[in-house]
C-alpha cells in the first residue's frame, strides 16, 4: 500500500513539474514576442470565443479533457509503482 501511496505522490510531482514548465515556457515565449504581439493573440482569441460558445460543446470537452488527464495521471502512477520496489507493511 506504501507504494501505491508513494507512485501516486510522484506522479503528481512529475505531473505538477512538467505542466509548471510549459507554462514558465509559455511565459518565456510570449515575454520574447513583446506586448503587442501578446494583446493581438489574446484579442484574436477573445473574437473566436464571443463568435462561438456553446454550452453543451464546453461540457463535452471539460469531460474529455478531464478523462484524458485522469487517465494520463493513472498510467504513470501505474509506471512508478512497477519501478519502485515493493513495500513492506508494519502491522
Amino acid at each position: 500500500m506504501k507504494s501505491s501511496r508513494t507512485a501516486r505522490v510522484l506522479a503528481t510531482l512529475f505531473l505538477g513539474v512538467i505542466f509548471g514548465a510549459y507554462i514558465h515556457f509559455d511565459q518565456m515565449r510570449w515575454l520574447g514576442r513583446g506586448r503587442d504581439a501578446f494583446i493581438a493573440a489574446q484579442n484574436y482569441r477573445f473574437d473566436r470565443i464571443a463568435m462561438y460558445h456553446s454550452a453543451g460543446t464546453m461540457f463535452i470537452a471539460g469531460v474529455i479533457l478531464a478523462a484524458i488527464a485522469a487517465g494520463l495521471y493513472e498510467l504513470i502512477a501505474a509506471g512508478i509503482m512497477k519501478v519502485l520496489p515493493p513495500g513492506t507493511v508494519e502491522e
